[in-house]
């Protein structure tokens, strides 16, 4: 079963967190390889994560990630 782009872009946080199932790792795997775009789409994320990674380095305060945990489970999708 074919793959569209806008499936692989979303999926691409779960793959980049290695959370992904098995199944879900190869078939990006393998879309990434085919599809340019994609992989353009997958190398920028990975470098803001690894800038995210270097610039974040300070202990988030217990409150503020409750305050962000909230906003994120009140938000309407």
């Amino acid at each position: 079963m074919a793959h569209s782009c806008d499936d692989i872009c979303r999926d691409l946080h779960l793959y980049l967190d290695g959370e992904a199932t098995v199944t879900s790792r190869t078939v990006i795997t393998v879309h990434l390889e085919d599809c340019p775009s994609c992989a353009e789409a997958f190398h920028f994320e990975s470098q803001v994560r690894m800038v995210v990674a270097r610039c974040c380095c300070e202990p988030v305060p217990d409150s503020l990630r409750v305050r962000v945990l909230r906003a994120i489970y009140t938000a309407d999708p």
